[in-house]
């Protein structure tokens, strides 16, 4: 007999995916006076919220709203999240119906649902510290990251060829279509990619190997949503063990001395999927509001040991990656977006190095948005607690003097939303002309007329002096915001005679 709620979960599933594919393709600029949609799903994302707010600097209470009704609703009716809306878990769903539906898998006793709650500890024990990383596991980002840095690429430069070879037949038709931005390219993006396709792969070993024995955010929700009254609940049961064989959480506990049946169910582990109705006799599994405890499991069956020593280990690494070598800067070339700042009743002021770090959670959103492809993450640039962090490499793409993108899109306020108005105060950086490698810097016959820079400054802060009847440009400090303009458009290379360097206020 066909199960209904199945296909109806896997409508769900799909339509959420879609909806959080268009949230993300929407995440740039739209042009003057048009904003970016809302993050909505990394907002919703509870362990990223409670990462933010456990960090030494405070978020805007307002952009957890979302994560706190998912927190309520998973306390009130169990992990539904995980089954049905979780588009990272739809992903792992989607791979599996389509290359190991048939497969073979016989590596079940390689979960370890405990480890999951352990990361879970480390990660929040760390984040007290301010250092942020449930952005390695945490599906939310680590899926918009994933799509940043690697298939958006990929999507745009597909498009752009798609679109060149298809002009003589398109033009013929009267039709013509035209590239949009050139394809960014993203330092760090194998790694990301190869991440991604770890996760997946660990469905070979059995389904939904991430989800059962790595996701952070599944341990948080499973924490929580144990004692949901939406649960499985079992009359008459024949013994059949296809229950077993069909939950791909493993939620459904077997016979033991304890129980002849399997009425048992593992809550912390139930995603509420609906697959264990797959039983030959309808009416004998059903899941539905159930207040009493006939059947439920909710015990985490944690080493207490060991959930202590993930502890100890998040405390330790916290306080070691959030001083010294952790955050020492490595380079002058250290340029934080636009959106890194803070508001006072004073005005405009930057904002600390390690207040950014608190709330950044790494999804890559904000280097999808730039129009410019000037955001990057950062590899060495920051120390080892920085990396993937966002920064301005002026060489690959500057700030546009219009966008506001990246504060829009900013899910927890680690890039605060500003206007065109406010960023003509925000000092990026300051551009150094360096007169060894400028041309209209050179003396006798090496002199060239040069004031490519001059002319894209969109401020008016790149000057020219005139030294004995030659034009020179000069920086005038106070005007600069370091936009980074004049390094991508200076023509000497491969180093840039005019070069954006780290704000001093920003140390």
């Amino acid at each position: 007999m066909a199960n209904p709620y199945k296909l109806l979960r896997r409508v769900i599933q799909c339509a959420f995916l879609l909806l959080f594919l268009g949230l993300f393709w929407q995440a740039r600029w739209h042009g003057p006076g048009l904003s970016a949609p809302p993050p909505l799903f990394l907002r919703m994302d509870p362990l990223s919220a409670l990462c933010v707010w456990l960090a030494p600097t405070p978020t805007w209470p307002v952009l957890l709203i979302p994560a706190l009704l998912l927190l309520l609703l998973t306390a009130l009716l169990g992990r539904f999240f995980c089954g049905w809306i979780c588009p990272l878990g739809t992903t792992i769903d989607i791979f599996d119906h389509l290359f190991l539906r048939k497969t073979r898998r016989s590596h079940e006793h390689l979960n370890r649902p405990a480890l999951k709650f352990h990361i879970l500890g480390l990660t929040l024990l760390a984040a007290l510290f301010g250092t942020q990383l449930a952005w390695l596991l945490d599906p939310i980002p680590l899926l918009t990251r994933t799509l940043a840095v690697v298939f958006y690429p990929l999507a745009v430069g597909l498009y752009n060829a798609g679109v060149i070879a298809s002009r003589p037949a398109l033009g013929g038709l009267g039709v013509r279509l035209d590239p949009t931005d050139t394809a960014p390219t993203f330092a760090l993006n194998l790694l990301v990619l190869l991440v991604f396709a770890a996760v997946l792969a660990t469905s070979f070993l059995s389904r939904r190997y991430y989800c059962r024995t790595l996701c952070p955010l599944g341990a948080l929700l499973g924490f929580l949503g144990r004692f949901g009254l939406l649960r499985r609940h079992v009359t008459g049961c024949v013994s059949c063990g296809r229950c077993v064989r069909e939950c791909k959480m493993g939620a459904v506990l077997p016979p033991d001395d304890c129980a002849e049946d399997y009425h048992r169910t593992h809550t912390a582990e139930c995603i509420l999927c609906y697959d264990c109705l797959a039983c030959p006799r309808p009416g004998i599994t059903h899941i539905g509001l159930h207040p009493g405890t006939q059947g439920a499991e909710p015990g985490l069956r944690l080493s207490k040991r060991h959930f202590l020593a993930s502890l100890g280990l998040g405390a330790l690494y916290g306080a070691t990656a959030s001083t010294g070598a952790g955050r020492r800067a490595t380079s002058g070339r250290l340029i934080r977006p636009p959106g890194a700042i803070l508001r006072t009743p004073a005005g405009i002021r930057p904002m600390r190095e390690e207040q950014f770090r608190d709330l950044c959670v790494r999804c890559g959103n904000c280097m999808k948005a730039c129009v410019t492809g000037g955001l990057q993450p950062a590899v060495v640039e920051a120390g080892f607690d920085g990396v993937f962090t966002p920064i301005l490499v002026p060489k690959l793409g500057y700030c546009e003097q219009g966008c506001t993108a990246c504060g829009e899109v900013c899910p927890t306020g680690a890039l605060a939303r500003f206007t065109v108005e406010e960023k003509a105060h925000i000092k990026l950086g300051l551009a150094a002309v360096h007169k060894d490698k400028c041309l209209s810097w050179q003396t006798g016959h090496r002199y060239r007329l040069c004031l490519v820079c001059n002319e894209h400054c969109p401020y008016g802060a790149v000057a020219v002096i005139d030294d004995d009847g030659r034009q020179r440009p000069v920086v005038n400090a106070g005007v600069c915001v370091g936009c980074g303009q004049c390094e991508k458009s200076c023509p000497v290379r491969p180093e840039a005679a005019i070069v954006v360097y780290r704000s001093a206020s920003r140390v």
